[in-house]
């Protein structure tokens, strides 16, 4: 299981090494101009735990908002067994991903 520290500008993310089925690349996440999460790339993997842990306003829930087709990226994209989830109906989306 890998870690990365929490910081100002983003949440630590906690994943272990198996193939993921959920990928953000270089994700930019804002509010207005008002940008919350900066160039964040991750992979969650298929039958895996994944934990998002930060200090409060870090944008844990605006990166699970994302993940969950809530929230349109600024920049890159949430991949779904490599396909934009943004591209996908609602409805395929919501039966694959649970968060």
């Amino acid at each position: 299981m890998s870690a990365a520290p929490a910081s100002a500008q983003g949440p630590a993310l906690r994943t272990s090494a198996r193939s993921p089925r959920l990928t953000a690349t270089r994700l930019g996440l804002a509010y207005g101009k008002a940008r919350v999460v900066h160039d964040l790339s991750l992979d969650v993997p298929q039958g895996k735990f994944t934990a998002i842990i930060g200090p409060n306003g870090c944008g844990k829930s605006t990166l699970l908002r994302a993940l969950a087709r809530l929230h349109a990226p600024q920049q890159g994209a949430v991949l779904l067994d490599g396909r934009d989830i943004h591209d996908m109906p609602t409805r395929e989306v919501a039966r694959e991903v649970g968060l």
